[in-house]
């Protein structure tokens, strides 16, 4: 499934023109247009803004833009975002509203590294990231520049892109799992990705393996520039999020993605981190 931001006005209590805030995001403006996109991180921030008092507007620039808008931009902010250390340090961020599953590492049904990844499958049938990426005849593994995998995964990519083992895709990205193609064209072994992102024809073309390094789960938020101006804004799209949280419709979109059985843990897990987060 292909489940998983762009301005807006903001106007002060007194009536007079705050900073405009700039909602971006890599997907294309028109599936926040759509009603029904299709796409779960989409429709959460439609119901978010469904609850937010001002005008807005939508941009679509590519992540490695939009993070460097967050640093030059009044207002700016990101949709999706997970926090790593480094951008809790560089910018705002909003309370939660969507749950991420864990990274996978996804190949093709029939390649030479399916029988490779499931020999290093420990007793949990999970595979580390860091064993295999320290073998002597390494896969080509496809990561996107600027994104952030979870806190124990972005180091041992970031030593490995430095030994050009690791095919690092910076073209501009309009969803989770545009990387596939290069999968399926043969141009890599291994892509970094989330199966709930995929649709089900590439889902029955592929294999996923899950990683020892992988966060079982992530909170996504909005990540906002840092300054004065935006913590007006920050506020208002707090409010929203938390109206949004508090709707019936809510635990319904954010489990979707998620198979049936593992719906009540997803929430219970949701529940702890957010309180915390």
């Amino acid at each position: 499934m292909r489940n998983w931001f762009a301005g807006f006005c903001f106007l002060c209590s007194a009536g007079a023109t705050a900073a405009e805030l700039m909602l971006l995001s890599a997907l294309p403006v028109q599936l926040f247009q759509h009603a029904t996109p299709g796409y779960a991180p989409v429709a959460m921030v439609q119901q978010v803004l469904k609850y937010y008092p001002a005008p807005y507007k939508i941009e679509s620039v590519s992540l490695n833009r939009a993070f460097a808008e967050l640093q030059s931009r009044p207002g700016a902010c990101v949709v999706g975002v997970r926090k790593t250390a480094q951008r809790q340090r560089d910018f705002l961020f909003s309370k939660p509203y969507i749950i991420a599953p864990d990274i996978r590492l996804m190949v093709k049904t029939g390649s030479p590294w399916s029988g490779r990844l499931r020999a290093l499958q420990d007793k949990d049938g999970r595979v580390s990231l860091q064993q295999l990426l320290a073998l002597t005849n390494r896969p080509v593994l496809v990561s996107e520049d600027g994104r952030s995998y979870g806190m124990t995964i972005d180091p041992i990519l970031t030593e490995y892109r430095q030994q050009n083992p690791v095919y690092v895709k910076t073209a501009k990205v309009s969803r989770f799992g545009d990387t596939i193609p290069m999968l399926q064209k043969g141009y890599a072994d291994l892509v970094l990705e989330y199966p709930a992102a995929l649709n089900k024809t590439e889902l029955a073309a592929l294999q996923s393996f899950r990683l020892k390094e992988a966060d079982p789960y992530a909170l996504a938020y909005f990540a906002c520039k840092r300054d004065a101006e935006t913590v007006l804004i920050l506020h208002q799209l707090d409010s929203a999020i938390l109206q949004f949280r508090r709707q019936p419709e809510f635990k319904q979109l954010l489990l979707d993605i998620y198979d049936p059985a593992e719906r009540a843990q997803v929430w219970q897990v949701w529940l702890a981190l957010s309180s915390a987060g």
